[in-house]
C-alpha cells in the first residue's frame, strides 16, 4: 500500500471518528480522531505533490500535522491514562511543548509557501507536476498562463488561511498555557481575616506569629471579611523543609480535653486561608482540638508558588511537627477541602502520624479539575488548554502537577480510614471523576472508606448546604475511628 493510500485511509478513519465523537459526546474519542486526521495529513504531505504545491508547503504541512498529532495523543494520555510515572509524565509534557512549537513552525512554512505561490516566485524544481513555470510560457499561451496564475493565487490564499489557522491555534495554546499557569501558581488570595474569637467567640492560640497582631489587624479593618492585608508574616517557629514559614490557629476543644486530646488539622483549598477553612471547625469544636493553617502563599504564611498540593503537603507536615513538639496529641486527623484535600492526601501517604483522613470536595486527578475550571469558570475548551497549562507550570516551576493526583496517594493509607464528602451538584469536581474514583481506589487497595454525598451542594459548599449532616458525618467518623467517649 502506498503512502498516499495510507494517508487517505487515516483521513477517512479520522473523519468517521470525528463524527462518531460528536454523536457520542466523547472528548476522548474526539482527541483520537484529531490525531488520526493529523497523521493522515502528514502522510499525504510527505507522499508526493500537494495541491498547494512546492516543497516548502509539503514540509510545513508535514511538520504541523505531526505536531497536531503528537499534541492530541499526548493530551489523550494526560486526560485519560493519568500515568503518574515521573519519566512518562515528563515525556508527555515535553511532547506537548515540542508539538506546539512544531505546529507553529509548520504554519509559518505554509504561510511562506503561500506568499511564494501567490507571487509566482518558484524555482523550476518546485513547479507542480503537469504545471509549467509561467516564466517559461510562450506568448501564444498567455491565456492559459493567466488561468494558471488565477489558480495559483487561489491555492495561495487557501494556503495562507491554513497557515493563519495553524499559527493562530499555536498562539492561543501558548496564551492559555502562559496565563493559566500564572493564575494557578499565583492566586489573588482570600481577603477574609476573621479570627476564631471574632467569628465564633472561641479562645485560640496563634501559631508562629504574635497574637497581638490580630488586634492590630482588627483595628485596621472594620470589615474583617474584606481585609486590606493579612497582617505580619509568620515567624520561624514553624517552617517547612523547603523554607516556607507557616502560620495557623490552635483552638482547644470546648470540653477541656487538653492538648493531648485528639486533634484535627484543617487544610484550606486553593486561593483561601485559615479564616475561610475555620467554618469546618464548628461541629468539631465541642470535643476535638482543631488547628486551622495558612498554606503557603495564603494568609500569614510565607510567599511561594501554589502547586495544587504538591508542595503544600510540606505545610501539613510542618504543622504536625509543631503539634507533636508542643501539644503531644494522642491522635491526629487531617481534613482537607479541594486543593487542601490533595495536599492532605499526599501528606498522609508518607506520614503515618496522620491516623485518619477526610477529603471534602477533592479531585482525583489535577488534570480533571483544570479541565473543568477552564470550561466552567473561564469559558475555554479543556483542549488544548489543560495540557498547555500543565506544560506552562512545568516550565515555570520545574514541577509535574500530575504527580499531585490524590487518587495515587490513597493506596498508601493502608488500614488508616478515609472519609469522602462531596456535593452532587459539584460542576468543578464532577462526582464520577472525583469522589467516585477516589472511593473505588480506596476499596481496591483495602483502605477502610466511607462516602457521603450532599444533595445540591456545589464545589466546596458541602458544609454550607448540609451543615447538620456534615457535622454528623465527620464527628461520627472520628468517634468510630478513635473510639471517642459519648
Amino acid at each position: 500500500m502506498t503512502l498516499q493510500r495510507i494517508g487517505h485511509v487515516l483521513l477517512v478513519a479520522g473523519g468517521a471518528a470525528v463524527l462518531l465523537a460528536f454523536g457520542l459526546g466523547s472528548s476522548s474519542l474526539g482527541v483520537g480522531a484529531i490525531a488520526l486526521v493529523g497523521l493522515g495529513a502528514a502522510t499525504l504531505a510527505m507522499a508526493g505533490p500537494w495541491p498547494l504545491g512546492g516543497r516548502l508547503a509539503r514540509a510545513g504541512l508535514g511538520i504541523s500535522a505531526l505536531g497536531l498529532a503528537v499534541f492530541t495523543v499526548s493530551a489523550l494520555a494526560i486526560d485519560d491514562l493519568h500515568p503518574n510515572v515521573p519519566l512518562v509524565d515528563l515525556a508527555l509534557i515535553v511532547a506537548v511543548l515540542v508539538s506546539v512549537v512544531a505546529t507553529g513552525v509548520g504554519g509559518l512554512l505554509i504561510g511562506a509557501s503561500a506568499v511564494r505561490t501567490m507571487w509566482g516566485v518558484r524555482r523550476p524544481s518546485e513547479t507542480s507536476r503537469g504545471e509549467p513555470d509561467l516564466a517559461q510560457s510562450r506568448p501564444e499561451d498567455a491565456g492559459r498562463g493567466s488561468g494558471r496564475r488565477v489558480r495559483r493565487i487561489r491555492r495561495g490564499v487557501v494556503a495562507f488561511l491554513a497557515a493563519t489557522t495553524l499559527v493562530g491555534l499555536t498562539g492561543y495554546t501558548a496564551y492559555v498555557g502562559v496565563i493559566g499557569s500564572d493564575q494557578l501558581i499565583h492566586p489573588t488570595g482570600n481577603p477574609d481575616c476573621r479570627t476564631p474569637l471574632v467569628r465564633y467567640g472561641w479562645t485560640y492560640e496563634a501559631v508562629n506569629y504574635e497574637i497581638a497582631d490580630d488586634a492590630v489587624l482588627q483595628g485596621q479593618n472594620p470589615d474583617m471579611e474584606h481585609c486590606a492585608s493579612q497582617g505580619a508574616t509568620a515567624g520561624s517557629e514553624v517552617v517547612t523543609t523547603d523554607g516556607i514559614p507557616i502560620a495557623g490557629w490552635y483552638v482547644p476543644a470546648a470540653d477541656g480535653a487538653g492538648p493531648t486530646g485528639t486533634t484535627v488539622v484543617l487544610v484550606h483549598g486553593w486561593d483561601a486561608n485559615k479564616s475561610e477553612v475555620l467554618k469546618y471547625a464548628v461541629p468539631l469544636h465541642a470535643t476535638f482540638n482543631v488547628v486551622a493553617i495558612d498554606e503557603r502563599d495564603g494568609g500569614r504564611s510565607g510567599p511561594a508558588e501554589s502547586t495544587f498540593g504538591l508542595r503544600e503537603k510540606l505545610d501539613v507536615e510542618a504543622i504536625i511537627d509543631w503539634l507533636e513538639r508542643t501539644k503531644h496529641p494522642a491522635h491526629i486527623a487531617v481534613m482537607g477541602n479541594s486543593m487542601g484535600g490533595g495536599a492532605s492526601a499526599l501528606a498522609a501517604a508518607g506520614d503515618p502520624r496522620i491516623e485518619a483522613l477526610i477529603l471534602d470536595s477533592t479531585h482525583a486527578h489535577v488534570s480533571n479539575i483544570l479541565e473543568r475550571r477552564l470550561e466552567v469558570d473561564a469559558g475555554h475548551p479543556s483542549l488544548p488548554g489543560t495540557p498547555a497549562i500543565l506544560a506552562g507550570i512545568w516550565v515555570r516551576t520545574g514541577l509535574d502537577l500530575m504527580a499531585a493526583d490524590p487518587i495515587a496517594a490513597i493506596p498508601a493509607l493502608g488500614r488508616r480510614p478515609l472519609l469522602l464528602l462531596h456535593g452532587t451538584a459539584d460542576v468543578h469536581d464532577l462526582p464520577a471523576l472525583s469522589v467516585d474514583a477516589n472511593y473505588r481506589a480506596a476499596q481496591d487497595s483495602g483502605v477502610p472508606v466511607e462516602r457521603h454525598m450532599c444533595p445540591g451542594a456545589t464545589h466546596g459548599k458541602v458544609i454550607d448546604t448540609c451543615p447538620v449532616e456534615w457535622g454528623q458525618w465527620i464527628v461520627g467518623f472520628l468517634d468510630r475511628v478513635f473510639q471517642m467517649p459519648t
